[in-house]
């Protein structure tokens, strides 16, 4: 009896959880159904009275929602695979080679970890202006090529790979390189679906970094986009609702499809070394 009642308060502790980070979610959806005056009188009903994707066709009439998305996914798959190669890169040096000052530069890596993003801010943007990137797509992307915690996970990964397959590979004519690309990499495919994910997820999701670079409005990602439907002269907040939708729809769905990924990733960068 004490361990169903147990196994009871655990389960109702989960459910309850699960419904109270999935209210907000469902509560945005209904809203974005509604026309503007439903939502006026009713903000917190569930029920639309009528249903309706209004709110959506003026998303992408008035509000330019297409031209955002396009630019989210252009930034965020650009942003995922050179970070995915530049990390992949030097967390095979680190857990692989040896080389002078090693250790150490790779404390320096993670000790960029603990600086908040708000303190980089401003000498990332002066570097930014001066090589005369500002308010351009590479402005944008520039500073997520590389993340010290891509590097720490990978080469935590690669740690845990037999050392065996790499002298192997070198007693048969691979070069370190072909190393890198032919048995690390095939082998890390958890690791880097798992690390492509999150950094997929951080590219679509920033929003103070496009605020502070851009100023061309065809240039904003969705973030930035939404954000400016309540400066224009037009203000219909179940088309705010909306975009907001279609704005987390991708990261759901990309969420859903990778979680194993994501489990079997997290589970296999183990601690060693």
């Amino acid at each position: 009896m004490t361990r169903r009642l147990a196994r009871v308060l655990i389960v109702a502790v989960i459910v309850a959880g699960a419904v109270t980070m999935i209210a907000p979610y469902v509560w945005l959806v209904v809203n974005s159904l509604k026309t503007v005056e439903d939502f006026t009188s009713h903000p917190y009903s569930m029920r639309p009275r009528p249903i309706t994707i209004s709110a959506y066709v003026r998303a992408f009439t008035l509000g330019r929602i297409g031209i955002y998305l396009y630019n989210s996914l252009f930034y965020a798959v650009i942003v995922t695979g050179l970070q995915l190669f530049i990390d992949s890169l030097a967390a095979f040096a680190f857990a692989r080679l040896r080389f002078r000052f090693r250790d150490a530069l790779f404390a320096m890596v993670l000790a960029t970890m603990m600086l908040p993003a708000a303190v980089t801010l401003i000498p990332v943007y002066l570097i930014v202006v001066k090589l005369g990137i500002a308010d351009t797509r590479l402005g944008v992307m520039l500073p997520g090529f590389a993340g010290a915690f891509g590097i720490f996970m990978l080469r935590q990964f690669f740690l845990n790979i037999p050392a065996d397959l790499e002298d192997a590979a070198r007693i048969d004519g691979c070069s370190t390189f072909g190393i890198y690309a032919r048995i690390i990499l095939p082998l890390a495919r958890p690791a880097l679906a798992t690390l492509g994910l999150f950094i997929f997820i951080g590219a679509w999701s920033d929003f103070l970094w496009p605020l502070v670079v851009l100023t061309d409005w065809d240039l904003y990602p969705i973030t930035v986009g939404i954000a400016s439907f309540r400066n224009e002269a037009w203000i219909y907040w179940n088309s705010v609702f909306a975009g907001s939708v279609m704005a987390s729809l991708p990261l759901v769905l990309l969420t859903l499809v990778a979680q194993r990924y994501i489990i079997g990733g997290i589970a296999l960068s183990g601690m060693k070394g």
